[in-house]
C-alpha cells in the first residue's frame, strides 16, 4: 500500500492536493491513449517486418542462385560487371521518421535509371533481383529499427503509467482522504468545545 504525502493539515493544501490529483488523472489518461497507439504502430511495424521477411527469403535463394551461376559462368568478368553498375547504382537517402515523439530510421531509396546492360540477360536478370533484395533489406532495417525504438519507448511510458496508477494517484487519494478526517476531527472537536461552553454558560446565568 502506498504511503501518505507529508504536508501540513490546513485547506490550502488540500486544495493542491485536489489539483495536483486533477493533473495526475488527466496525464495519466494521456499516457495511457499515447501507449495504446505505440503499442499498435509497435504490432503494425512487427507485421511489416514478418511480411517483408517472408517476401526477402525466396528473393534472396534466387539472388544467391543467380550470383553463384554467373561467377562460375563468367568469373572475373563479373567483377568488373559490379564496378560498371556501382556507377549508375542504387543509391539511399537516409533520414529520421517521427512516429508520436518516437525518431527512427528513415531511407528513401533512389534506384538506377536502368537494369539492362545489354551484356547478357543472366546478368540483368541477377542485377535486377539483387536490387530487389537491397530495397527489401533496406525497408527490413526500417521495420526492424522502428520495433525496437517503439519497444523501448513502451516500456518507458508504461513505467510512467505505473507510477502514476499505483504510487502517485493512490498517495494523492490517500493524504486527501487523510486531511479530510482531519479536518471532520477538528469539526467534531470544536462542536465538542462549544457545547461545552454553552453549557457552562447556561450554568452559570442559571
Amino acid at each position: 500500500m502506498s504511503s501518505i504525502i507529508r504536508v501540513r493539515p490546513t485547506k490550502i493544501e488540500l486544495i493542491r492536493l485536489r489539483r495536483r490529483l486533477a493533473l495526475a488523472r488527466k496525464v495519466h489518461r494521456i499516457l495511457r491513449e499515447r501507449l495504446t497507439i505505440l503499442v499498435n504502430e509497435f504490432f503494425a511495424r512487427l507485421r511489416e517486418a514478418y511480411r517483408i521477411r517472408r517476401e526477402m527469403e525466396p528473393e534472396l535463394r534466387k539472388a544467391y542462385t543467380y550470383a553463384i551461376a554467373a561467377y562460375s559462368f563468367y568469373g572475373e568478368r563479373l567483377v568488373g560487371y559490379y564496378r560498371s553498375t556501382l556507377r549508375k547504382g542504387m543509391r539511399g537517402i537516409a533520414g529520421t521518421e517521427n512516429i508520436m515523439g518516437v525518431k527512427t530510421y528513415a531511407v528513401e531509396i533512389i534506384e538506377p535509371e536502368t537494369t539492362e546492360t545489354g551484356a547478357a540477360r543472366d546478368l540483368d536478370e541477377f542485377r535486377r533481383i539483387a536490387v530487389n533484395t537491397i530495397k527489401l533489406l533496406i525497408k527490413l532495417g526500417e521495420a526492424d529499427e522502428a520495433c525496437i525504438n517503439l519497444g523501448k519507448e513502451i516500456k518507458r511510458t508504461k513505467r510512467k503509467v505505473n507510477a502514476l496508477e499505483y504510487m502517485l494517484i493512490p498517495q494523492l487519494l490517500r493524504t486527501i482522504r487523510y486531511l479530510r478526517m482531519k479536518f471532520e476531527e477538528r469539526e467534531r472537536e470544536e462542536k465538542a468545545r462549544l457545547k461545552k461552553v454553552k453549557s457552562m454558560l447556561e450554568k452559570r446565568r442559571s
